[in-house]
Parts: C-alpha cells; structure tokens; sequence
C-alpha cells in the first residue's frame, strides 16, 4: 500500500475555509433538508433511520499517519466524517487511502471499482482479504427508502427510512480490474483454466461466497493456483 503524510489534509480539513468548502458540496436531498422527501403542500417527516453503519465515533488510523482519529462511516453518502472534539468534517478522499478502525480492526480502502450496474465508483470498500494476488471487498451500502404524504384525511403520512442494503462483494486478482461478484460461478470464472478446480474447492469445503471467513479460505487456496 502505498505511504502518504495525511497530516497537512488532516488539518487542511478542519479549516474553516474547507469546511465551507465542503459544505457547499454536501449533497441534499429533495426539498434541502437531510432526509427529507417533499410533496406538494404537504411537509414531509423526517427521515427515520440512519445513515451511518454506526453512530458512534471510534478511534482510527489513516494509512502513513501514526495519529489516531475519530471517525464513522457515512454508509449512505460513502465518505467518513471526522471529529476532533470541536468540529467535525469529512475526511478527504486521496489516492491510496485506507482507514483501520482501532476497536474491530476493520480496514476501509479507497478504491475505483464498477458495480454490478455499470457505474463507475471511486469509494470505500471494506477489506475482506488482502493476499498479493488475491484481494476481496466487501461493499457496505445504506439507501434511502422513499415516504409517503397524505393525501387526504384518510391516509397517513409516512417518512423516509434509511435502511441496510444487502453486502456486495468484488475480487481483484493480479492488481487487476476489481470485479462485483453474486456467487461462485462469478468468482471461478475470475480464474481462467482453472474454475473447476475453484468449483470443486468451493463444493468440497462447503464454502458461503458471502461468508467473510469462507471468502477468505477461498481467497488463499486461489492465491495458490494463479
């Protein structure tokens, strides 16, 4: 992984010229306030939910940076928020950056990557395995569920909700193209003339492909074959 001082983006990022910055570039939803659908001549209610995978700030290091941060993870927006007890502000997103929370040991990375749609990504993956031929990720994702406005005196209004989506995963093999996988198939084809050999371990070991430990176990037996 590549070294790199954060330090001076640290502090840059807790400015006050960069937080207006980045304010300014904060995206808002539908009628300018967080978590809120508008209809017409009707006020919405406030989203309910979250947009974090936790609430909390926990204590973190940036890849090159001995500092420990606080910081969470906004799973809906795919930045991480930042705070030094006075302020808090969205950690800059360089090349190359990776976060290790210090109470899971959970590592996020900054990657480009294609989902399964087509769409183009510059975002966190958690760091499922990190063999040198074989790495996988794990992408967290939290969306907003659209509410509902009454229409009259017989409905009822309801509020947006942000919710879980379900986990993807995405395989990098040789420092190549990361690629979103949904099974076993997807993921033996990822090894050209040698996908039965993939298919017979996944079957003989009884691997989940959405099992992080089982992904893992299968991450090093590739890195054996390649």
């Amino acid at each position: 992984m590549k070294k790199f001082n954060l330090i001076p983006a640290i502090l840059l990022a807790f400015s006050p010229l960069f937080i207006n910055a980045q304010i300014n570039q904060t995206p808002m939803h539908s009628g300018g306030a967080r978590g809120q659908i508008m209809a017409s001549g009707e006020k919405a209610l406030p989203a309910t939910g979250t947009m974090y995978l936790s609430e909390n700030f926990t204590p973190a290091k940036i890849a090159g940076n001995d500092k420990v941060i606080l910081v969470k993870y906004n799973a809906y927006s795919d930045y991480f928020e930042m705070n030094n007890g006075e302020r808090t502000q969205a950690l800059p997103k360089q090349p190359g950056i990776t976060v290790t929370l210090s109470n899971t040991g959970d590592v996020y990375s900054l990657q480009s990557y294609k989902t399964e749609d087509g769409e183009q990504v510059n975002g966190y993956l958690n760091v499922v395995s990190d063999n040198s031929k074989v790495k996988i990720y794990k992408r967290e994702r939290i969306y907003l569920q659209p509410g509902s406005t009454a229409v009259n005196s017989y409905s009822t209004s309801k509020p947006a909700t942000y919710k879980r989506a379900d986990d993807e995963f995405y395989v990098q093999i040789n420092n190549g193209d990361i690629k979103f996988v949904s099974g076993k198939k997807d993921i033996a084809n990822l090894v050209p003339g040698k996908s039965k050999e993939v298919l017979d371990f996944i079957k003989k070991n009884k691997i989940d492909v959405e099992k992080e430990t089982d992904l893992q176990q299968l991450s090093g037996y590739i890195e054996t074959i390649l």
